[in-house]
């Protein structure tokens, strides 16, 4: 398939494998943009949480997810800074009770249904390295390349405890490490979209890589296409 920026590279696997750490380093050396697809998530998270909707309500999430119009705007270090009906929210996607709300309305297939074609839209001119749970199985299952990173449950949480431990905050490598095999559980189990590599995906596994080493093989394999 042609497409007039370039090509559509999907980055998919589980949590805590750095897949927005190397894929906009990736975008970067590609001269491409960005998109990390969970903010759509947070956004429509975001909006439920604001607008007082509630979460429990498939419909109800799904009528907001269709009032939202997003629109890009491709930064200085590749990634694509996200406007909701106008407004940038920042910061406001980082906030516990969106975190909550979008752990919840993410398990609606309508609602995610919708926000699939949104993704679809920003990236479907190519240029793009999209990265995600589903974006080479659902939402773009005709990317060019297809990226799958995956490392041990153990390996994630030692970094989730070290990445935590650098911003001054202490945390349990129990609690860190049940947490990420109950949503490894949760999201390859799931009846909508649930986490899995694309038939065609190159599978990367990271466990004893460090991010330039993860780095470099992504580009890699993108250039080996492109070439």
């Amino acid at each position: 398939m042609s497409r007039p920026n370039g090509l559509v590279i999907s980055i998919d696997g589980t949590a805590g494998t750095g897949k927005s750490t190397v894929g906009r380093a990736a975008a970067q050396a590609m001269g491409y943009s960005f998109l990390s697809t969970g903010g759509l998530y947070r956004a429509l998270a975001y909006t439920v949480f604001a607008k007082h909707v509630d979460a429990a309500d498939p419909k109800a999430v799904l009528e907001t997810a269709k009032s939202l119009q997003f629109r890009f705007e491709r930064q200085p270090d590749a990634t694509l800074k996200m406007f909701v009906n106008g407004e940038y929210l920042g910061n406001k996607l980082q906030l516990d009770e969106v975190a909550q709300t979008a752990s919840k309305i993410s398990t609606y297939a309508d609602s995610r249904a919708v926000l699939t074609e949104k993704m679809r839209q920003a990236g479907q001119d190519g240029g793009i390295i999209m990265e995600g749970r589903d974006i080479g199985t659902v939402v773009f299952p005709d990317a060019e390349v297809k990226i799958y990173l995956d490392a041990t449950a153990e390996v994630r949480a030692d970094r989730r405890v070290k990445q935590l431990a650098e911003q001054g905050v202490q945390t349990d490598y129990g609690q860190i490490l049940a947490s990420i095999k109950e949503r490894d559980l949760r999201d390859s189990t799931r009846k909508a979209s649930p986490l899995k590599p694309a038939p065609d995906a190159i599978k990367i596994d990271t466990s004893n890589m460090n991010r330039e080493e993860v780095i470099e093989a992504v580009v890699k394999e993108i250039k080996r296409y492109a070439a």
